[in-house]
C-alpha cells in the first residue's frame, strides 16, 4: 500500500479500514445502517416519500364530486393581520419567509385536486416558491417547493438598435388573476397532485421560500377525462397565421424571441437581424408556456399546423400539450410529439395511432391557443434513472468502506465475499437499463438507437463490463459513482439532459384548404438568398470598432452580444439623453492587446469588463487615468468592496472601477448532512472535526486548490493565510512577508488539509462529485453557484449555501477573508473625453442603473444570466434567491484582493509551487517556503528596477502597499 501522501490520520484510517471484515468494525455498519446514518439512506428516503409512491396508496381514494370553491379568505385564517383587500375583494397575504395556517373543509376523506387562484405581489422576476403541509406534516415530499409563476406580456412595439436590428423586447409583469393546482415544480408531470383531506377540519399551512403572494380562493376538484376528437369535416378557405415570435402571454420572462438569416421564416430580411422565430434556446424546461391569441371569422372545423424545428432530442420528441381557450380540448392535443427534425419543417397536428390530421372547430371570434412543453411521458424514466444513480452509489459508499478511500491494486478482494449478491445486483441493473432504453425507443422504432439517451446506453455498457469481472471492481470502483465519465455521471448527465426540450417554431396556422400551406423555398431561391446575405454581410458590421464616429464616446465591452444590446439600450435611453453624451460601444476584440492598442493609438475612451488584474499591468506603463483626480471619486468608491479596489491601485492612485465580483462561499448537501447529524461549519476547525465521519461513509471535503489543475491562484491560497493575521507584503512592497509567523502558520494550515487530513488534492469537476454526494461539501465560487443552480435539477432543494468557514481570532471573531476580484472598467490616459468617459462610469457603476441592467438581463435571457454586479447596494436589488443573496452579501463584508504589484505574479506562482512542493511532492514545510521566498523577493527587486523604484540594488522610491494606502 502506498501511504506516501495520505498523512498520519489517512494512515490509521485506511488501516482500520482494511481490517473491515472483524466483527466490530461490521457491527458498527449495521449500527449505522440502523440509524440510517449513510448519505445514500438519506437521499434514498427522499426517493420512497416521492410523489410517486405517495400516489399509489391514495389515487383510488380520488374525489369524485363537483367542484367546491372556498372564496372566503376571513373563514379560513385565525390571524386576520394576513388579509387585505383587493378589488374589493379580500386575499390573503402571505410574505417571504412568512407562514399562514388555513382551515378548510372537506365533504368527505378522500384526494383532492387543490388548486389557487392567486396573484404574485411586487415585481420579483423569479416565481414565488411556497411550501405545503397538510395537517402539520408533508405528505410528500415535492411539496416542500411548489413554484407559482408570474404571466408576462410582451410589448406590441418593435424595438431595434442604432443600427436597425430588433432587439429583444422586455416583458412586462401582468398584475392579475391566475389560478394553478398544486403540481410539480419540476414539471416531470403536467397533472396536478391528488392530496389527501380527512372529512371536516384540515389545516393547510402555506409558507413562502421565494417572493409574496395573494391568494384569494381555493378550489378542492377532481379531474374530468378528455374525451377524443370529433369526426368533423373540414371545408372552405379560411387560413389564420400566428407568428410565433409575437406571442400574446408566457409563464417566463426569458422565453423569447429571436432571428435567423433563413429564407424559409418569416418576416425575413438579408441585410438586418429580424425576429422571426420563437427561440429554442429559451423555449425548453418542462412547464415553460406560450400562448398566442387569434381571431375566428366563420365558425367551423379546421385543422393546425406549425412550421417548426426540434434538433435537440436526437432521434426523439419533444411533448407539448396544446390548449385552446385554456383548455385541452381532447386527449390527442395532450403530450403531443414534436419529432426530431434538424430543419424547420411544416407538419398538421394528426393523431399518432390513425395517422389522419386532426380537425377541431372554432366557434367565430376570439381565441387563445397555448404551448406548454410537457415530460408525462418519461417521468417513469427518470425516476427510475434516479433510482438506480442511487442504488449504484450505495454500492459505491459499500466499496469504499471495504477497501477505504486509497486503492490498493496488488490486493485481490473476494468482493462477492463481503456484499453477498453484488454480481447479481450488477446484473439486475444492467437488464433495467436495457428495459428503459428499449422502452423509449417506441416514440421512435424506426432507428438503430435514440441519440437522446445515449448517455443511458453508454452507463449500461459501462455496468456490464463491470458485471462481467466483478473480481475487478475494487481496482475499477471509481467507474460506479466518482469522476466525470463514471456510470452515476452519466446517467447524471441524462437527468440533465432530458428536461432540454428545446422548441423553436416560426409559426402557427389554422386552415381548412391544404393549398394555403406555406411551402419551402426552392434551391434556386435559397442559393440566390445565400448571395444576397453574402453581399451585406461586406458592409456595416454591428458593434465593430472600425464603423464608429470619433466624435462619440468610445466604449469597449468584453461581453457577449446580448449584454451589449442591453447597454446600448440603456444608454440611449438614459445616458444620453440625460448628460447629452453620445456613446458607441464596440464588442472588444482582445483584453489582453489593450495595451498593444493604447500604443498605437487605437485605444478606445472607455473599457468595460476587463479582467480585474489588468488594469495594473497597464496603469503601471502610464497608460490609465487615476481615478482618484475625480473630485468625487471618493462617493463613488464606497458603491463598492473596499478589498475590490486593491489589484486596481498603483503607489496612490487608484486606476479602475470594479464591474462584477466573484464571490467564495460554502456549499453543501442539506440532506446529506442532516443525514449524518452534522451542522453547517462555521469553523475550518469544525470541518477538521467532519473529516473522519465523512471519509469514513466514502465523502470528503473540497477544497479551491483541488479544482486547480495547474497553478494555484490567489483565491485559493490567500484566504486560510489572510484568516491567520497574515499577508504577504509589509507597508511596502520589497521583501515578501510569506515567510513570517503568521503566513507560515496560514500556509501550514493550508497544506495540512491535504497532508495530514486527506482532503482530495485533485478533484476534475466538484459540480459532478457535489452532484453525486462523494464530495457533499466544499467552497467554490459564483461560477459553481450558477452551474448548480441552473444545470442541476435532480438536487434542486437539497443543497445551499452558507458564509465560508473561517479561522477565530484572539478577539472570538471568525475571519472568512475570501478573493473577489472579477471584472473591471478603465479609463484611457490618452482620451481626450476624461470628464464624459467619468461620467459614463459614474452612471455604468450607479445603483439604478445596475439594478435595471441586471434585471433586464435575466428578464431577456433566464436565470442563467444572473448579473453579479460588484455594486453592493445593487446587488440588493437583483433577482437572486434571497436567503442566498443575504449569504453572498454577508460574505462581502470579508472580501479582499491580495495587491498587484511589480513581480506579484511570480508570488503567485511560488506559492502554488512552494503548496504542489509540500502536498505532492512531500517537500520539507519550512525548505519549500524560504525556496520560494528567495525567488519571490529575487523577481520583484528586479521589476521594481524596471519601474524605477530600485536601482543596483538600493531603493530609489518606495512602493507602498495598496493594501494600507488606499483604506
Amino acid at each position: 500500500m502506498n501511504m506516501k501522501k495520505i498523512g498520519i490520520v489517512g494512515v490509521i484510517l485506511a488501516l482500520v479500514i482494511f481490517q473491515h471484515p472483524n466483527p466490530a468494525i461490521l457491527a458498527q455498519d449495521d449500527k449505522d445502517k440502523s440509524k440510517g446514518n449513510t448519505v445514500v439512506e438519506g437521499a434514498a428516503s427522499i426517493l420512497e416519500s416521492k410523489y410517486s409512491s405517495y400516489i399509489k396508496e391514495h389515487r383510488g381514494k380520488s374525489y369524485q364530486g363537483n367542484d367546491i370553491v372556498l372564496d372566503k379568505p376571513e373563514n379560513w385564517v385565525t390571524d386576520t393581520s394576513l388579509l387585505t383587500s383587493n378589488d374589493e375583494k379580500t386575499a390573503l397575504r402571505i410574505k417571504q419567509n412568512d407562514e399562514a395556517n388555513i382551515t378548510i373543509q372537506a365533504p368527505e376523506t378522500a384526494s383532492y385536486l387543490i388548486g389557487l387562484q392567486y396573484s404574485t405581489e411586487g415585481d420579483n422576476i423569479l416565481p414565488t416558491q411556497l411550501e405545503m403541509k397538510v395537517n402539520g406534516q408533508f405528505p410528500f415530499y415535492e411539496l416542500r417547493n411548489l413554484i407559482f409563476e408570474s404571466r408576462w406580456e410582451v410589448p406590441n412595439e418593435t424595438l431595434k438598435d442604432k443600427y436597425g436590428n430588433e432587439i429583444v423586447p422586455q416583458p412586462n409583469k401582468v398584475k392579475e388573476w391566475q389560478e394553478k393546482f398544486i403540481s410539480d415544480a419540476s414539471y416531470r408531470s403536467s397533472e396536478p397532485f391528488y392530496i389527501e383531506l380527512q372529512k371536516g377540519d384540515n389545516e393547510i399551512t402555506f409558507r413562502t421560500i421565494e417572493g409574496n403572494i395573494l391568494i384569494q380562493s381555493i378550489i378542492l376538484a377532481s379531474v374530468d377525462e378528455l374525451p377524443g376528437y370529433p369526426e368533423g369535416k373540414v371545408a372552405g378557405n379560411e387560413f389564420i397565421v400566428l407568428e410565433a415570435e409575437s406571442s400574446t402571454y408566457k409563464n417566463d420572462s426569458s422565453i423569447r424571441a429571436s432571428s435567423l438569416y433563413n429564407i424559409d421564416l418569416t418576416p425575413y430580411s438579408a441585410g438586418k437581424r429580424v425576429m422571426n422565430y420563437l427561440d429554442s434556446d429559451s423555449f425548453k424546461k418542462p412547464g415553460h408556456k406560450v400562448e398566442y391569441e387569434f381571431e375566428i371569422e366563420k365558425s367551423g372545423y379546421y385543422y393546425m399546423g406549425m412550421n417548426y424545428r426540434q434538433n435537440v432530442k436526437i432521434d426523439f420528441p419533444v411533448f407539448v400539450n396544446l390548449a385552446i381557450d385554456g383548455d385541452i380540448p381532447f386527449k390527442q392535443y395532450k403530450n403531443y410529439p414534436f419529432d426530431y427534425t434538424p430543419e424547420f419543417t411544416h407538419t398538421t397536428i394528426r393523431d399518432p395511432e390513425k395517422g389522419v390530421d386532426i380537425p377541431i372547430y372554432l366557434e367565430a371570434g376570439k381565441h387563445t391557443i397555448s404551448l406548454t412543453i410537457s415530460l408525462d411521458h418519461i417521468k417513469s424514466t427518470i425516476e427510475k434513472v434516479e433510482h438506480l444513480t442511487k442504488e449504484i452509489q450505495t454500492l459505491s459508499l459499500e466499496l469504499t468502506k471495504l477497501t477505504g478511500p486509497s486503492i490498493d491494486r496488488n490486493r485481490d478482494i473476494d468482493v462477492e465475499k463481503y456484499i453477498p449478491g453484488i454480481t447479481k445486483q450488477l446484473q439486475t441493473w444492467t437488464d433495467e437499463m436495457s428495459d428503459l432504453y428499449e422502452g423509449v425507443k417506441k416514440y421512435n422504432p424506426n432507428v438503430a438507437e435514440i441519440g437522446a439517451f445515449s448517455s443511458l446506453n453508454i452507463a449500461e455498457k459501462q455496468l456490464k463490463s463491470l458485471s462481467k469481472n466483478v473480481d475487478k471492481l475494487i481496482v475499477r470502483k471509481n467507474e460506479l459513482s466518482t469522476g466525470t465519465n463514471s456510470i452515476t455521471a452519466h446517467l447524471g448527465n441524462l437527468l440533465q439532459e432530458i428536461i432540454n426540450n428545446g422548441l423553436a417554431v416560426d409559426k402557427l396556422y389554422f386552415y381548412q384548404d391544404a393549398e394555403d400551406v406555406p411551402e419551402k423555398k426552392g434551391f434556386m431561391k435559397k442559393q440566390l438568398a445565400k448571395v444576397e446575405r453574402l453581399s451585406k454581410s461586406f458592409g456595416e458590421q454591428d458593434y465593430a470598432i472600425d464603423t464608429v464616429n470619433p466624435d462619440h464616446l468610445q466604449v469597449w465591452v468584453n461581453r457577449p452580444r446580448q449584454y451589449i444590446e442591453i447597454m446600448q439600450q440603456l444608454i440611449d435611453e438614459q445616458f444620453t439623453p440625460s448628460t447629452g453624451i453620445q456613446v458607441d460601444i464596440s464588442l472588444m476584440p482582445d483584453e489582453n492587446k489593450l495595451i498593444l492598442s493604447n500604443a498605437s493609438g487605437d485605444a478606445p475612451d472607455v473599457a468595460v469588463g476587463v479582467n480585474y488584474a489588468l488594469p495594473f499591468e497597464i496603469a503601471i506603463r502610464g497608460a490609465l487615468q487615476d481615478l482618484t483626480e475625480f473630485d468625487d471619486f471618493d462617493e463613488v468608491k464606497k458603491r463598492f468592496p473596499e478589498g475590490l479596489h486593491v489589484p486596481a491601485a498603483v503607489k496612490n492612485g487608484i486606476y479602475a472601477l470594479p464591474d462584477t465580483m466573484n464571490f467564495w462561499v460554502l456549499f453543501y448537501r442539506k440532506d446529506i448532512l442532516d443525514s449524518l447529524g452534522l451542522p453547517v461549519p462555521d469553523t475550518l476547525e469544525q470541518v477538521k472535526s467532519y473529516l473522519p465521519e465523512l471519509q469514513r461513509k466514502g465523502m470528503n471535503f473540497f477544497y479551491p486548490t483541488a479544482g486547480m489543475a495547474g497553478l494555484k491562484t490567489f483565491a485559493s491560497t490567500m484566504p486560510i493565510i489572510y484568516q491567520n493575521g497574515g499577508n504577504f507584503y509589509g507597508d511596502t512592497i520589497g521583501r515578501t512577508a510569506l515567510n513570517e509567523e503568521e503566513s507560515i502558520e496560514g500556509m501550514r494550515q493550508l497544506t495540512e488539509l491535504f497532508t495530514i487530513y486527506n482532503m482530495p488534492y485533485e478533484v476534475p469537476s466538484f459540480y459532478q462529485q457535489f452532484r453525486d454526494t462523494s464530495l457533499p461539501i466544499g467552497i467554490s465560487d459564483y461560477f459553481m453557484y450558477n452551474l448548480i443552480l441552473n444545470a442541476a435539477p435532480e438536487i434542486a432543494n437539497t443543497w445551499d449555501i452558507a458564509l465560508m468557514p473561517g479561522i477565530e481570532n484572539e478577539d472570538g471573531e471568525i475571519e472568512r477573508w475570501s478573493a473577489g476580484g472579477a471584472e473591471s472598467n478603465v479609463i484611457f490616459e490618452d482620451s481626450a473625453k476624461k470628464e464624459e468617459s467619468w461620467e459614463f462610469l459614474k452612471w455604468w457603476s450607479s445603483t439604478d442603473v445596475q439594478i435595471a441592467f441586471g434585471n433586464n438581463l435575466q428578464t431577456t435571457y433566464g436565470k442563467e444570466y444572473i448579473w453579479n454586479t460588484a455594486n453592493i447596494e445593487a446587488f440588493e436589488g437583483l433577482p437572486w434567491v434571497t436567503n442566498h443573496k443575504n449569504v453572498i452579501l454577508e460574505q462581502t463584508e470579508w472580501v479582499t484582493e491580495v495587491p498587484r504589484v511589480p513581480g506579484s505574479y511570480m508570488l503567485e506562482r511560488e506559492i502554488s509551487n512552494a503548496y504542489n512542493s509540500i502536498v505532492l511532492d512531500g517537500a520539507n514545510f519550512r525548505t519549500a517556503i524560504d525556496l520560494a521566498s528567495k525567488r519571490i523577493n529575487r523577481e520583484t527587486f528586479r521589476k521594481l528596477e524596471e519601474f524605477g523604484f530600485m536601482k543596483n540594488g538600493e531603493t530609489i522610491e518606495p512602493y507602498p502597499n495598496p493594501e494600507f494606502t488606499n483604506e
